[in-house]
């Protein structure tokens, strides 16, 4: 005994939307503008002898092309302005970039060198105009590394950057590898 299946392809029940419009009243937006200033007084000739003469005003000449007004000075010479004695000259401005007198390596994270992992850290270094490292601080780089990164650059030792043959204070980048094979730099 076999029995017999029918089968009929499924159509989903579309559900009518239905779009009212409606008459929405355009409307005016009223703006309220404070009222006009009052015109000044214009000043009419009155021909009459109970004013003074020293209140009226004569009539000027002026000749602008008279010969005896001296030429403008000629303009200076565009310089930069000389930095303030705190100020921190953008690293481009700097006429001489600070240069590495003394690097320290940075000492390897023990559980990146058992993960045998390496990388590179980027730190911004405020150097002063002594040379010293006064600010550091961290742009991108493996997070394990950063620590041992900062501790090391902050010993870095650089010529100061000079502007205008003073020394001045400068950020500048420094990238640090972390290698296996060699020391780290």
């Amino acid at each position: 005994m076999s029995r017999k299946a029918t089968v009929t392809a499924y159509e989903p029940v579309k559900q009518q939307v239905v779009i009212q419009i409606e008459d929405i009243p355009e409307t005016k937006q009223e703006v309220k503008r404070p009222p006009a200033p009052k015109r000044p007084a214009v000043p009419i000739e009155v021909e009459s002898e109970e004013l003074p003469d020293d209140v009226t005003i004569e009539t000027t000449e002026l000749d602008v092309w008279e010969e005896n007004i001296p030429a403008p000075p000629p303009p200076a010479a565009v310089e930069a302005p000389p930095p303030e004695e705190n100020e921190i000259v953008p690293f481009w401005h700097v006429e001489k970039p600070p240069e590495l007198v003394h690097a320290v390596p940075p000492k390897y994270p023990e559980i990146a060198r058992k993960a045998q992992m390496e990388g590179k850290i980027f730190l911004h270094l405020l150097v002063g105009k002594n040379g010293e490292v006064e600010d550091v601080k961290f742009i991108k780089g493996p997070e394990i590394f950063k620590e041992a990164a900062i501790k090391a650059a902050r010993q870095f030792r650089f010529s100061p950057a000079l502007q205008n043959d003073k020394p001045v204070r400068v950020w500048m980048a420094v990238p640090i590898d972390f290698k296996l094979t060699g020391s780290a730099q």
